[in-house]
């Protein structure tokens, strides 16, 4: 192992991973996220068990007197698939080697790699067999791409709310140059977005650059669209080994910490090996993750 580290307290490291994992990729708000069951009563699942969330629709207008309307609201039911964690350790010789404070330096990374891994699950559900509605602009630009795409989104019924776009970087270079979309970054209203390459909303709808969008065959994929009713992720925290042997002791500490902000709820194990003395510090979780309202999500393609 080849860290840098300082002072380390293992609980808080961990709890500011957490907390920084969904302010490092902003489009995250973007998708449907379900980490407790729809009454709140689960808080830890078992790998393979499905667990339920909830995507809204949109009620339409009818003639007075046509009748009452069912809400539309639909329960969805996905699969926790997957147990996935981050593991970082330190050994003697790294934590004895600095006083620097370690918990900003050693989360950051760690709530890339969550943020990150989130975005990619994500986007995998991101394809023409799920999404048959599509876009292709011949040029990104603000006439060609952005009002198109707005016109696109009304006609499928996408609520104004919420609207978002993720493109690949291409994509989101040419936008940022755009002389239109250059006049609104240059409104004071905007001035953070000259500093920080971050386009602001446009016609309506958040942007948002994603590198790994790579183009998918013949699909041409470029970037998506759509609302955060168009994909759905789910997680839990997995249960640990007391609630099935509760009489074993283990030579560690098994907790769990939450997001506050989103209820992101992960299983922190740590321990230290008595061998080595080197430190261990792991956040584990279940998730899955599903298509939600295919009408609310439209792919972007190159011509």
């Amino acid at each position: 192992m080849a860290n840098t580290l300082g002072t380390l307290s293992g609980a808080l490291v961990l709890q500011r991973a957490l907390t920084l994992t969904f302010t490092q990729r902003p489009m995250l708000s973007m998708i449907s996220k379900g980490f407790r069951e729809i009454d709140g009563a689960v808080d830890n699942a078992l790998l393979g068990q499905s667990v339920k969330t909830r995507i809204k629709s949109v009620q339409s207008v009818q003639a007075f007197g046509t009748g009452a309307q069912d809400v539309s609201d639909t329960d969805v039911t996905v699969s926790l698939t997957d147990h996935k964690e981050v593991h970082v350790a330190f050994g003697p010789a790294e934590y004895n080697a600095t006083n620097r404070d370690l918990i900003d330096e050693v989360a950051q990374p760690i709530a890339v790699a969550i943020a990150n891994h989130i975005v990619d699950s994500v986007a995998a559900l991101w394809i023409s067999s799920n999404f048959s509605n599509s876009i292709t602009p011949s040029a990104n630009s603000y006439v060609e791409l952005m009002v198109k795409l707005r016109k696109k989104m009304g006609q499928a019924g996408i609520p104004m709310e919420n609207r978002f776009l993720v493109v690949n970087s291409d994509v989101y270079g040419d936008l940022l140059s755009d002389p239109i979309i250059v006049a609104a970054l240059n409104n004071p209203q905007n001035a953070n977005a000259i500093g920080e390459g971050k386009l602001p909303a446009v016609s309506g709808i958040q942007i948002a650059e994603y590198p790994s969008l790579e183009e998918l065959g013949a699909a041409k994929r470029v970037g998506f669209a759509g609302n955060p009713e168009s994909t759905i992720y789910v997680s839990r925290a997995p249960k640990g080994p007391g609630e099935v042997a509760g009489s074993l002791n283990f030579p560690g500490v098994i907790d769990y910490i939450e997001d506050p902000a989103t209820g992101f709820r992960v299983q922190v194990t740590q321990w230290v090996d008595p061998a080595t003395l080197v430190v261990n510090n792991r956040l584990s979780w279940l998730q899955g993750y599903a298509k939600g309202n295919s009408v609310q999500g439209i792919l972007v393609k190159k011509p």
